[in-house]
């Protein structure tokens, strides 16, 4: 039977993280992407080869890329506090389900019943670029339940009108950025093409014998900032490197780097330390390269880094 168009599945959609009031809905710059994994394992025998195959986990991985518009309710769902201001060994989906729902203007809803954060964006920050990398969400099973659940299911789908609406062109994010290492330690007043940071969880599945993989442990959090920076002489820029600190010194800084814009978007990296800093000379190379700063941890207040965004109107 030859295949008709019109039964070709496609079609944009919206994600929406969280329930109710606190619903945070999401559109995406070039698609979404819900990737079901269901692994599983072998049953090998040294007389037949592999007799079997049997499924040993369930996991759901939502990706897409945010289109760029900034609101403080999306800030809060791509950077959540947990990550700004870590607490190592807490768990990340915590007791109470936030369910993720896909909806495709083509009218079908698909939610996933429990789900969290488990990849920040990658923030650019440039005149020509809107914020927001990939980010990712990953759904696991509903908190004490198994697979086999037939009330409270891992997923379910419905048909339901779309009614979420068109992208939004206010708040786009696309603005000059400045970088400032405490006050007036190292100014960055302009870069080659913008600033990129870099914020890396990391997580450990927690697993069960009955149910699989039921939560993430967070385990730590990295934040890199780098840009190419315009102006900055060999002496500031060496003068700002660690290299004369003695081996096995801290380099966690006395201050923090603050990359903030008119359009309201501010990103800061709590006692930064400069980890790279190359110095070229050639007929069309900057003196500058690409410099790259580190977040370290602040003893008194337990923060990271900062993401926060101010309505410039």
């Amino acid at each position: 039977m030859p295949t008709t168009r019109q039964s070709i599945i496609r079609g944009p959609g919206t994600v929406t993280i969280g329930s109710g009031g606190s619903a945070v809905k999401i559109f995406d710059k070039d698609g979404i992407t819900a990737e079901i994994e269901s692994a599983t394992q072998e049953i090998p025998s040294s007389i037949s080869g592999n007799l079997d195959t049997i499924k040993t986990d369930q996991i759901g991985r939502v990706s897409l890329t945010p289109v760029g518009n900034l609101s403080e309710a999306l800030i809060a769902a791509l950077f959540p506090s947990w990550a700004q201001t870590p607490v190592i060994g807490q768990s990340l989906l915590g007791s109470s389900d936030i369910p993720l729902q896909v909806h495709s203007r083509a009218g079908t809803k698909v939610v996933f019943t429990a789900a969290a954060l488990t990849q920040c964006p990658e923030l650019r920050l440039s005149p020509v670029a809107t914020a927001f990398g990939q980010a990712q969400f990953t759904a696991l099973l509903p908190n004490g339940k198994l697979p086999t659940d037939s009330t409270t299911k891992f997923y379910t789908v419905t048909s339901a009108t779309y009614a979420d609406g068109e992208a939004p062109r206010d708040a786009l994010s696309g603005f000059h950025y400045t970088g400032e290492v405490g006050d007036g330690v190292l100014t960055i007043p302009d870069t080659l093409d913008g600033w990129t940071v870099t914020p890396e969880l990391q997580l450990e599945p927690v697993t069960t014998d009955s149910q699989g993989t039921i939560d993430y442990t967070l385990t730590g959090v990295t934040v890199r900032a780098s840009c190419t920076p315009l102006g900055l002489t060999e002496s500031q820029l060496l003068a700002a490197l660690p290299v004369l600190k003695g081996r096995g010194a801290s380099l966690a800084g006395d201050d923090d780097l603050v990359i903030s814009s008119e359009g309201g978007l501010t990103v800061t990296l709590k006692h930064a330390s400069l980890v790279t800093g190359p110095i070229q000379w050639g007929a069309t190379q900057l003196r500058a390269g690409q410099i790259g700063f580190i977040a370290n941890i602040d003893p008194t207040t337990g923060s990271l880094f900062s993401v926060s965004y101010t309505d410039p109107d």
